[in-house]
């Protein structure tokens, strides 16, 4: 305390408060100081570890050379290293120390400049690179090219040195390449799981290269770099099978034989070899070490015709002893990076073919049967007459029975005169059918005069018929009911066919793609259980993702859709709004697709009659499957209540019917046939439909008994889509108008109710007062444009609503 007094004596009142209350503060925060100062101190010895590590593969690298004295992979190394960050320009120090132990004295100076070269150039140039390979290695040969001339300079320079230089260069160009994809895998502090075939072949070469830092370091006159070679291609043979093995093994036998000038029979026996260890991987470690054994032994007596061996025979047990000597978990570890998704790949595809005929056969049979039941009940024909003779002859008898059957004439006009009485009866219920009336002028003279009852007979003939007709009109009702279950059996089977189909179709699946999106989602730290992906027969392809939930988070969309997006060069997007959840896993599933081409958005206004609080007309708007964005508005008959309940019935049904997969005309006579049979009261309505395919910018319009629509295209010209057919509910078959347009960039499509149509009463044409309303509206909003419109028809009506008043505008533009 003594010396913080002095200090305040001596030192101006500034600095003296912030002494005072430094100390407070430190006592305060003496726990987290000391976390901190902890973390530092972690931080320090992870960086000194991590730059250690670095040196000695930087000694390693160094000590690699190739042609019996050049030794380009140290300063490849060390300019990819100082492309990331420049504190690695220490591990500099273990390159040249490796290269001063296998090149000549008189080529140290040239090393040694090249690596100070480099440190100068990447001192100043490294934020202008910004990673980019090309340019970095462009820049590391350029500088092997001159540190190689000017040693040169003081040497003797022959044409042969330049090719060497030169030849120098192109291999510290390529290795900058091949590092780029390995070193940031050992630098990369989170854990990665899953390579990449660029990165598993790039990080093979790089130990190739490693191993060949060994060279001239034997333990009992067995070279350690043979040792280590067979080893690492015991590993890569045993976790990737053949393909694997075979190909580790061409790179080290190619990088090591580099090493010297000398016969390249070595790449054969270490290929051959790995792919034998590959093939034998199923008999476990023992059975991989029998096939580097066996490669070795075969081609070692095919090439010399004796039993001298190539690779030392224990060479090879020094490796097969270190192999068996490491444990399964590393190799499990190691699997993981050479065969993220092998084995299973074939097995699910085998799986997932027969299950996928096995379900296509199953919603054949059932669209079938579907399809059966739709006939059985449409084989019943519609009614053309309203009576017939045998009809006729039933209420005959009817009357008969109820009248003549107790007169005393009865014997004269049905026994003696049988088929005058019947015709006369026949010609009543024939003008009872054609005029709905009895005239007395019209009944037959004979019958007049013979019969007693003739009254009661008239009356009962009048009663039997109107019985008749109810039934005919039930007998017509229950037709259409049957009808109408058919044309539902018949949606029903064609939807199950569409499905099946699509099951069947011809998918091929892009594993290629998945593992470079297993790649990119481990790089970016997100753990996946599952990707597929395919592509249709139509071209477009879909990724399936399975993952533990993010409980609503969107990383779907913030993190997924982007990674996806990124590896398949074009925007992909979630395909549904809402995840599935697999039962059996509780992992959340969903599927992205490639965005549209287009976007649409709607403006809506409305208005109802008189201000009135219920509007008869009813809309919608919504995004259906394959890309397509539907606007449906209906129009009931008249207005209020009954005439929102109308519309409101109409929307509700396409709704439904086109979200479950029914196709737009079997929706829309399954509306018809519900609302004709719905009640006995009139329910009328107009269908105004358009679906727009946002992939293509196609537009299919279906109108019935709507007004019409416009299109204003984006350099202001105005189409017209008419309708002439009658409302929906009407009549039991109904008759509709559909169009197909092609919409582009800044396309609107107008629809309306006729109040808006009918706004103006000076004119026959009620299209044109909208045209020329549509060209003097300049704006580019759909809600301005829809509300303008409205306002002009009230105008029109003289600032009053007559009717109720709707105008859907929807705008489409190229999504970038």
């Amino acid at each position: 305390m003594a010396d913080i007094i002095a200090l305040r004596k001596s030192v101006g009142g500034v600095y003296m408060i912030e002494k005072y209350e430094l100390m407070p503060y430190k006592r305060k925060q003496s726990g987290q100081a000391k976390a901190l100062l902890g973390s530092k101190r972690i931080g320090l010895f992870y960086g000194t570890k991590q730059i250690l590590f670095l040196s000695i593969i930087g000694f390693l690298l160094g000590r690699a050379s190739i042609l019996d004295g050049l030794a380009p992979f140290g300063i490849a190394y060390f300019t990819v290293l100082l492309a990331k960050e420049r504190k690695n320009a220490l591990v500099g120090v273990g390159i040249i120390l490796g290269t001063m132990t296998v090149v000549d004295a008189g080529s140290w100076g040239k090393y040694g400049f090249a690596l100070l070269l480099s440190w100068v150039v990447f001192y100043f140039i490294k934020d202008k690179i910004q990673r980019n390979v090309f340019k970095t290695a462009l820049v590391s040969g350029t500088i092997m090219f001159l540190a190689g001339i000017l040693y040169g300079i003081f040497s003797d320079l022959y044409i042969y040195d330049l090719f060497m230089i030169g030849f120098e260069s192109v291999v510290t160009f390529v290795f900058v390449y091949i590092l780029s994809y390995a070193v940031p895998i050992a630098l990369q502090k989170t854990n990665r799981k899953i390579l990449s075939n660029e990165e598993l072949i790039c990080i093979a070469i790089t130990a190739a290269v490693l191993i060949s830092g060994f060279a001239d370091i034997s333990i009992r006159d067995y070279a350690l770099k043979n040792v280590l070679g067979i080893l690492l291609t015991l590993i890569f043979a045993y976790n990737g099978g053949a393909s694997v093995g075979a190909s580790v093994g061409v790179t080290i036998g190619i990088i090591t034989s580099m090493s010297t000038i000398g016969t390249p029979t070595v790449i054969g026996i270490y290929a051959f070899s790995g792919l034998l260890a590959g093939i034998f991987k199923d008999l476990g470690k023992l059975g991989s070490s029998m096939g580097i054994i066996m490669g070795n032994a075969i081609l070692t007596f095919y090439i010399n015709g004796s039993t001298e061996v190539i690779l030392q025979f224990e060479e090879i047990v020094m490796a097969f002893i270190i192999f068996m000597l490491i444990p399964k978990s590393i190799l499990g570890y190691t699997e993981k990076f050479v065969n993220a998704n092998g084995g299973s790949v074939q097995l699910d595809k085998a799986y997932s073919e027969r299950i996928r005929r096995i379900t296509f056969d199953r919603l054949k049979e059932f669209s079938h049967a579907f399809s059966e039941l739709a006939v059985t009940y449409g084989q019943i024909l519609e009614r053309n007459r309203l009576i017939d003779q045998q009809e006729i002859a039933g209420i005959i008898d009817q009357v008969v029975n109820k009248v003549c059957s107790q007169c005393g004439m009865c014997r004269s006009c049905w026994k003696n005169g049988f088929y005058s009485s019947y015709n006369d009866l026949v010609e009543i219920i024939t003008l009872l059918e054609s005029s709905g009336r009895i005239k007395e002028d019209k009944i037959p003279t004979i019958l007049k005069k013979r019969c007693i009852r003739l009254e009661m007979l008239l009356q009962t003939i009048y009663d039997q018929f109107e019985i008749y007709k109810i039934h005919y009109k039930w007998e017509n009702k229950l037709f259409e009911s049957r009808q109408l279950v058919a044309e539902q059996f018949q949606g029903v089977s064609e939807i199950l066919h569409r499905l099946g189909k699509e099951i069947n179709m011809d998918v091929h699946f892009k594993t290629d793609i998945e593992d470079a999106l297993y790649v990119a989602f481990d790089k970016a730290g997100i753990v996946v259980n599952k990707i597929t992906v395919f592509e249709k027969e139509n071209g477009k392809m879909e990724v399936t993702v399975e993952k533990r939930s993010c409980y609503d988070r969107k990383q779907c969309d913030e993190k997924i859709a982007p990674i996806v997006s990124q590896v398949m060069g074009v925007e992909f997007i979630r395909k549904n709004q809402h995840c599935t959840t697999d039962d059996s896993t509780d992992n959340c599933v969903f599927q992205l697709v490639a965005a549209e081409k287009y976007r649409a958005s709607t403006g809506v206004a409305r208005a109802s009659k008189d201000n009135g609080h219920i509007c008869g007309d009813s809309y919608t708007m919504m995004d259906l499957q394959d890309g397509k964005y539907m606007i449906a508005l209906s129009d009931g008959m008249g207005s209020g209540e009954k005439a929102a309940k109308e519309s409101t019935t109409t929307i509700t049904l396409l709704e439904q019917l086109l979200e479950a997969g029914f196709d737009q005309e079997t929706a829309i006579k399954t509306i018809n046939s519900i609302l004709v049979l719905k009640s006995s009261d009139e329910i009328f309505s107009t269908i105004d439909l358009s679906i727009i395919d946002l992939y293509t910018g196609r537009l299919d319009c279906i109108k019935i008994g709507a007004a019409s629509s416009f299109i204003k295209r984006g350099n202001g010209e105005i189409e017209i889509i008419k309708s002439t057919s009658l409302p929906i509910g009407i009549l039991s078959k109904i008759d509709f108008d559909s169009f197909g347009k092609k919409l582009g960039q800044g396309d609107f499509v107008i629809m309306m109710s006729d109040g808006i149509l009918d706004a103006d009463k000076q004119t026959d044409i009620k299209e044109n007062w909208v045209i020329a309303a549509l060209q003097s509206i300049h704006s580019r909003n759909p809600q301005v444009i829809a509300d303008e419109l409205m306002n002009m028809a009230i105008e029109k009506y003289g600032d009053r609503i007559e009717d109720d008043m709707t105008v859907l505008v929807t705008k489409i533009w190229e999504s970038k």
